[in-house]
C-alpha cells in the first residue's frame, strides 16, 4: 500500500511538473509604456526549470501560438536549454501577432527588451539569451540587432523584414552574432526584403551571416528546419 501512494504520489508531482511547463506565465514591466507579457516555458535536452541553462526567447509568427510554435519549430532542439517563447501581444486571427510599424515597434522593441532582461534575471541562466523571430517575429528579432543587440549573445531573425523607417533613425548598439535565414520563393515577406534587411545591418557593421534557402516563408517548419535548428544549438553551445 505504502508503494502504491508513493507511486501515486511522483505521478502527480510529474503531471504537476508538466502542467507548470505548459502553463501561461506573466513577466510584468516597470519601465516601459507596456505593463507585461505573457510567455511559456520549455526545457529541452532532459533539462528542467531549476537547472542553470542558456535562454532561448522566441518570438512566434503573427497568427500563430507561443504553443503551436514551439510544437512545430523548435521541438528538434536537442542540446540543454530554456525556451522561453514569448505571446505576441496583439490577437490576430486565431493567434497572436507582433506589430511592424515604427511607433509600435519602438514601444514594444523597448518592452521586449526590458522583459527578456527580467527573465533572465528571474532563472538560472547562463551567458547572454538566444533570440529568434519567425515572421512577424522575424521583425522583431531585426529589430532588437540593432537596437539592443548588446543584450543577446546570437538573433536569429527567419523570414523577417527590416526598414530604415521602422528604426527612425535609432542608433546600433550592435554586439549580438546575427544568423538570418529567408527563402527564395517567400510570397508573405519577399526574399529581397529580406535582403534589404540584411543591407541595414551591414551597413551599422553588425555582424551578420545571411541564408537563402530554396523554399518559402515557411522554411523554418520544413526544409530549411535542421539548418535553423543547427545554428540555434550552436549558439546555445557558446553561453
Amino acid at each position: 500500500m505504502k508503494k502504491i501512494t508513493i507511486i501515486i504520489a511522483s505521478l502527480l508531482f510529474l503531471v504537476a511538473a508538466v502542467r507548470w511547463m505548459d502553463n501561461e506565465h506573466t513577466v510584468h514591466l516597470t519601465t516601459s509604456k507596456i505593463d507585461r507579457f505573457s510567455y511559456i516555458a520549455r526545457y529541452s535536452g532532459n533539462a528542467n526549470n531549476t537547472d542553470y541553462l542558456p535562454m532561448l526567447v522566441a518570438l512566434h509568427g503573427n497568427g500563430d501560438t507561443a504553443n503551436n510554435f514551439y510544437e512545430t519549430a523548435l521541438n528538434q532542439i536537442q542540446k540543454p536549454a530554456r525556451i522561453i517563447l514569448l505571446k505576441g501581444p496583439i490577437p490576430y486571427h486565431r493567434g497572436d501577432a507582433w506589430p511592424i510599424d515604427a511607433d509600435a515597434l519602438s514601444v514594444y522593441g523597448e518592452a521586449v527588451n526590458e522583459a527578456i532582461g527580467i527573465l533572465v534575471d528571474k532563472y538560472p541562466t547562463t551567458g547572454k539569451p538566444v533570440l529568434l523571430g519567425f515572421s512577424g517575429g522575424g521583425v522583431m528579432a531585426y529589430y532588437q540587432s540593432v537596437i539592443y543587440g548588446n543584450n543577446y549573445s546570437a538573433i536569429i531573425p527567419v523570414s523577417g523584414k527590416l526598414t530604415e523607417a521602422m528604426l527612425e533613425g535609432g542608433d546600433a548598439n550592435s554586439g549580438a552574432i546575427v544568423h538570418a535565414y529567408h527563402g527564395r520563393n517567400d510570397r508573405v515577406i519577399s526574399f529581397s526584403s529580406g535582403s534589404h534587411a540584411v543591407e541595414i545591418l551591414k551597413n551599422r557593421d553588425i555582424n551578420i551571416k545571411f541564408t537563402a534557402f530554396n523554399g518559402g516563408h515557411l522554411g523554418l517548419f520544413a526544409n530549411a528546419k535542421s539548418d535553423i535548428t543547427m545554428t540555434i544549438e550552436e549558439a546555445l553551445i557558446q553561453q
